[in-house]
């Protein structure tokens, strides 16, 4: 009968301590300080992307850019590069591959501002604005980087680079939908930046 009861006793606590370890482990407060800088920078960044959309509405009344329909063909004849962040969808977060995704992002972008800045100089001022958003949100970037012990990727300056081929083709459209194109990117960077943060 002793014998019973020590079985059923060691079973007991074996059920009791398989319970404790399936049972999901209470959420960690995280890093406060990261937390508070996604956060920050979430607001940077749709601050930036109510800009892109101003100067977008002021592209299309100016230069009397068509329909939608005809701005999606024009998109898919001129075949702008899209920026990859594939490393911000992972479950969970690689905070190191997605920020450098973004920075990466940010990089092309500022290239091509500067590039507009000199086709279109009626909006040069507009382009100088978002390259200074565009190196503060990418330094931001790389300074948290850099003191959470994260690997980061530089890149190299892009004076000089040749004029991409769709803004030597269509300046006035191919500058609009690149304007489309980094708010679209504005907009996955708000995401990851809230998946990396929950």
């Amino acid at each position: 009968m002793s014998s019973v009861r020590s079985v059923l006793s060691l079973l007991s606590i074996a059920l009791s301590w398989a319970m404790s370890a399936s049972a999901p482990l209470p959420e960690s407060s995280g890093d406060p300080e990261l937390h508070q800088f996604i956060q920050k920078n979430r607001e940077f960044v749709f601050r930036i992307k109510e800009d892109v959309a101003k100067i977008r509405k002021l592209m299309r009344k100016e230069f009397k850019l068509g329909s939608d329909d005809e701005l999606m063909l024009m998109q898919e004849f001129l075949a702008i590069p899209q920026v990859d962040l594939s490393q911000c969808h992972s479950d969970p977060c690689d905070m190191a591959g997605c920020f450098n995704q973004i920075r990466a992002g940010l990089h092309t972008y500022h290239g091509y501002f500067a590039h507009i800045k000199e086709i279109l100089p009626s909006f040069a001022a507009q382009m100088e604005g978002l390259q200074v958003d565009v190196s503060n949100l990418s330094s931001n970037l790389q300074q948290q980087m850099q003191e959470s012990g994260m690997t980061v990727v530089a890149y190299p300056h892009l004076e000089g680079q040749a004029l991409p081929s769709f803004l030597q083709s269509e300046r006035q459209v191919g500058s609009y939908l690149v304007l489309r194109h980094f708010q679209k990117f504005l907009e996955m960077t708000l995401r990851a930046l809230r998946h990396c943060s929950s």
